[in-house]
């Protein structure tokens, strides 16, 4: 690909809260950068950046180099980034990235010392850690890893992932399966089954035939599920017996 020009929304391409967001953010770059550049000014994977900026057209230049790297070319590497960056960057392989960086002792990446410091940091609270979302971890850690790098650190500590149904055993259950699809942003079936599943009971509410115009209790109970939507995940505590 060569230096672009503005996103575009593709045609039949359904509108979701998520989709939108990234392409509020891409629409907001200027054209033309490599993806390792939006992937560091976003603050995000490069897989992840590749894949919307596919999804909406992002046009990125073609950074690869033909031919031998030449010595000069080896000195103007950042080593601060990973091998696959750097690898990418001049069209060769990780092996040989890594090779240079021994012959050159470069030391660790940036990426690489991270990885490093999550797995002694996560070791030393392993207990405290056990049950926690990786967002809520990666909080405390700081950084910049993504959460795909930092569940598999996670995982070589022994750290006890997040159960994903913990999220749904602290919704408020008296909302209708059709308010919490469209707040957490799935389909009203996978709500049913969920509370099938948890016997989180019927819902208060009826969605049907405007029968919630004018229930103070039941907008106070959808403004603060939106709330907590917003924020990713109900917080410890917040669980609604279903009524």
């Amino acid at each position: 690909m060569t230096g672009g020009t503005k996103v575009q929304w593709p045609a039949n391409l359904k509108r979701t809260a998520t989709r939108q967001r990234w392409y509020d953010r891409f629409e907001k770059l200027k054209p033309g950068l490599s993806l390792r550049q939006v992937a560091k000014q976003l603050r995000e994977s490069y897989a992840s950046v590749y894949r919307w900026a596919e999804m909406f057209g992002y046009k990125f230049p073609d950074m690869r180099r033909r031919g031998r790297v030449t010595a000069a070319q080896w000195d103007k590497v950042d080593w601060e980034l990973r091998d696959a960056d750097i690898a990418r960057d001049l069209n060769v392989s990780r092996e040989r990235v890594r090779q240079v960086r021994a012959l050159r002792n470069a030391g660790p990446s940036a990426h690489r010392a991270q990885v490093d410091e999550l797995l002694r940091w996560a070791r030393q609270r392993r207990t405290k850690l056990h049950g926690l979302p990786i967002a809520q971890t990666l909080s405390e850690f700081g950084g910049e890893l993504s959460q795909q790098v930092a569940r598999r650190v996670l995982r070589s500590a022994g750290v006890k992932p997040h159960h994903p149904g913990s999220r749904w055993r602290q919704v408020d259950w008296r909302l209708p399966n059709r308010d919490l699809a469209d707040l957490w942003e799935t389909s009203p079936k996978y709500v049913a089954n969920i509370r099938a599943r948890l016997q989180a009971g019927a819902a208060r509410w009826e969605a049907k035939g405007g029968k919630l115009n004018g229930d103070a209790r039941y907008f106070q109970a959808f403004n603060d599920e939106k709330k907590r939507a917003r924020n990713g995940a109900p917080r410890k505590g917040e669980l609604v017996e279903a009524r």
